[in-house]
């Protein structure tokens, strides 16, 4: 099993917030996906569930960092975050 800070984007602090949301893996993550795992901080830490947030999940699930994502999913991303 792999640390979630071996992802892109996953830090201590948001490693940190995934593992207060259930979240303890990489593969764990990856097999939740990033949209659930964004609806799982938001539930326990909702102060925490920003956009910048929900890039970074989404980026490190498909093992990019958050700005390689296209304009038109960060658009995406950004109105599912709200």
């Amino acid at each position: 099993m792999s640390a979630l800070e071996h992802l892109p984007n996953i830090g201590k602090v948001l490693a940190g917030r995934l593992r207060e949301a259930g979240v303890e893996t990489a593969e764990q993550l990856t097999e939740i996906g990033d949209a659930e795992a964004f609806r799982r901080i938001r539930h326990v830490l909702p102060d925490d569930a920003c956009v910048s947030t929900r890039y970074a999940l989404a980026g490190a699930v498909r093992g990019v960092r958050w700005h390689r994502l296209t304009v038109t999913q960060r658009e995406k991303l950004a109105r599912e975050a709200k």
